[in-house]
């Protein structure tokens, strides 16, 4: 597992997904949402062009973890992936890592729009099971399908406990 990609809608665990697979393996953790807007904030979208520079160089690496909710994003890291996680977990649990973690307003650099913007967020996620594209469920469940190579999806808490345990066993 030299190259991972994770998906997933908004609040499953991707990132702490992500984490606790660079901590086993020791591949540098790539998150899509810091490639995708400008640092200070999730209001601030990127130039594409940047972007996509930005992914081209990085998927080029011999070992990553990629985890974001942008299916266009992370489909361009497939072609090199040689396993993709689809974290389909179910909008009450998204809902409520969500709201755990909340804002982060104190960490953006205008705490007002990082509430704003929270609550944006937290309607557009609810809509993933509705949405249509590549962030959207569907979406997800295309890039999966099309997957060739090893791919897992995991739609609970404990199937991702489960399958973060047997990687630490093996």
């Amino acid at each position: 597992m030299d190259r991972i990609v994770i998906i997933g809608n908004s609040g499953s665990g991707k990132t702490h997904l992500g984490q606790r697979l660079s901590d086993r393996f020791g591949h540098p953790l790539i998150h899509l949402d810091e490639l995708f807007w400008e640092p200070g904030g999730f209001s601030i979208k990127r130039p594409k062009a940047l972007v996509f520079a930005d992914v081209a160089r990085l998927a080029e690496g011999e070992r990553w973890i990629v985890e974001g909710v942008f299916g266009e994003l992370a489909q361009e890291f497939c072609p090199r992936a040689n396993h993709l996680i689809w974290l389909d977990l179910d909008w009450t649990t998204c809902e409520q890592s969500l709201l755990q973690r909340g804002s982060q307003s104190a960490t953006q650099q205008d705490p007002q729009e990082a509430e704003a913007s929270f609550e944006r967020l937290l309607a557009w996620a609810a809509a993933y099971p509705h949405r249509d594209g590549p962030r959207s469920q569907r979406g997800h469940r295309l890039i999966f399908e099309q997957f060739p190579g090893d791919k897992t999806r995991l739609t609970t808490r404990t199937e991702v406990a489960d399958f973060v345990a047997h990687l630490a066993g093996g």
